[in-house]
């Protein structure tokens, strides 16, 4: 299963954890090189396939966005 990752926030989608923990770049990075080298050699690599998405902060920015733009609707 890939691994999903929040390029802007630096965060990982942890399965251990069961939810988005703090990942510094480098070391997902790192994983993308495994993910390369176990491809180029015909091995099963799909937990190292690292997969850009939103994170949870991410969700939470466009939330309060829209929030303050229905508010200015709501209120003008």
């Amino acid at each position: 299963m890939p691994v999903s990752y929040c390029r802007q926030h630096e965060r990982l989608m942890s399965r251990k954890h069961k939810g988005w923990i703090d990942f510094p770049l480098e070391k997902t990075e790192a994983i993308m090189v495994l993910y390369r080298f176990f491809n180029r050699a015909h091995i099963d690599t799909s937990e190292y396939l690292v997969i850009e998405t939103a994170c949870d902060k991410c969700e939470e920015i466009v939330l309060q966005k829209l929030q303050d733009e229905l508010k200015k609707i709501d209120h003008p």
